[in-house]
């Protein structure tokens, strides 16, 4: 199966559609004015997609779909979120765990078979769903029963994964949409919306994305050397999305850290950031025992930002057989969007989409988080993928 940015395009264009008519029946169900902030497609693992709705204890309606098209959506909020869609069209369910249920089920009945009518209205087919099952955190997986030869080809079973952000603008209640497609029904779109000049094999963007995990893993592994601290890759995956939406991949926390460009197939920028805590608590392990101040403090993020970067993009460069050279970091200081706005404005002079990747690296004991953002030209990118079509690992 061949894959390129105009298949992608068409892939977000559809989920964006459909995210909109899920938005519009939440609307008329509850009364509540909902709006989709942000579409984007992932390509994870299966593991990755199991672990952040077990660490991120959603609250699950899941929906099974086939036909014209086949796979799975689930709807996914937090619990207080959850509770707040439940007492709209249930007053006083919330607090009894069979309404409550009822309830969730009854909204994520709605909503996905909105979704679904999207996609099935857009490509003028049809589409039948299952009725919809709870998902319980600590018992069921939202990929349960997501038989393997239903992924995609690759040594870690990926799978391509659609990410709708929606939030009711009253009650700021936000909530995501998920969409997992069979790897048939993504080669079925995909044969009508490819450009065979520009695609590459889906195997090369899965060997792709295990190269971005060996970096993070590479990186996880030079903050443990630097700080004495034993790090974790927590998550690492590539996602395809709107370029205006990539500021609005980061909380509008305060963040703290470095800014870079890398330079070589492909260049782009990256970002290495802490929480304003991880950031005081990654300065004293690399100062232990100075009365550091704030320009101490400041050399010391920029130190190891460089360090993260260079053990980031190393493997990337050796297993695509080229040099790509990093500036010197530039230390940053602000709320997160206002980081990752400027790159992300640079890039939007020449594309529309970006592929982002995002990393994030943590202690077992919660001590600090570092995030990693890196934004890759498009189509110097695209070079790189040719690149690895050519020489596979």
């Amino acid at each position: 199966m061949n894959l390129d940015v105009h298949a992608l395009r068409t892939f977000s264009q559809l989920a964006h559609s459909g995210a909109e008519k899920a938005a519009w029946s939440l609307s008329e169900l509850t009364g509540m004015e909902t709006r989709v902030n942000v579409t984007k497609i992932e390509l994870e693992t299966a593991t990755d997609v199991e672990c952040e709705f077990r660490d991120n204890d959603f609250v699950s309606v899941r929906i099974g779909f086939s036909g014209g098209l086949d796979g799975r959506t689930i709807l996914a909020f937090d619990r207080e979120a959850a509770s707040n869609v439940v007492e709209a069209i249930l007053p006083g369910g919330a607090g009894g765990d069979e309404l409550a249920t009822s309830g969730l089920k009854e909204v994520g009945n709605i909503m996905l078979g909105g979704f679904i009518d999207g996609w099935a209205n857009h490509l003028e087919t049809s589409i039948d769903i299952t009725t919809p099952t709870y998902l319980d955190v600590d018992s069921d997986g939202p990929l349960d029963g997501f038989a393997v030869g239903d992924r995609l080809e690759g040594e870690n079973e990926h799978v391509l994964v659609f990410r709708n952000q929606l939030e009711t603008t009253a009650d700021a209640v936000t909530f995501y949409l998920y969409m997992v497609p069979t790897a048939g029904t993504i080669e079925t779109i995909v044969d009508t919306a490819t450009d065979a000049e520009e695609a590459v094999p889906i195997e090369t963007l899965t060997t792709f994305s295990d190269m971005i995990s060996d970096g993070a893993e590479q990186a996880s592994a030079d903050i443990s050397a630097m700080t004495g601290t034993q790090t974790v890759v927590d998550v690492s995956r590539l996602s395809f999305v709107p370029i205006e939406g990539v500021p609005m991949q980061l909380d509008d926390a305060t963040r703290v850290g470095v800014v870079l460009e890398f330079m070589g197939v492909p260049s782009g920028y990256i970002a290495i950031l802490f929480d304003e805590t991880s950031s005081e608590q990654i300065a004293a392990a690399l100062l232990p025992g100075a009365d550091a101040g704030e320009a101490m403090r400041q050399s010391a993020i920029q130190e190891i930002g460089n360090i993260i970067t260079s053990g980031f993009l190393d493997g990337w460069a050796n297993q695509l057989e080229t040099t790509i050279e990093i500036s010197p970091p530039q230390f940053v200081h602000d709320l997160g969007p206002a980081i990752i706005d400027p790159l992300a404005t640079e890039l939007a002079q020449a594309q529309d989409y970006a592929f982002l990747i995002d990393s994030t690296i943590r202690t077992d004991d919660d001590e600090f988080t570092c995030d990693i953002y890196a934004l890759p030209n498009e189509k110097e990118l695209r070079q790189a993928l040719d690149q690895l079509s050519a020489h596979p690992a």
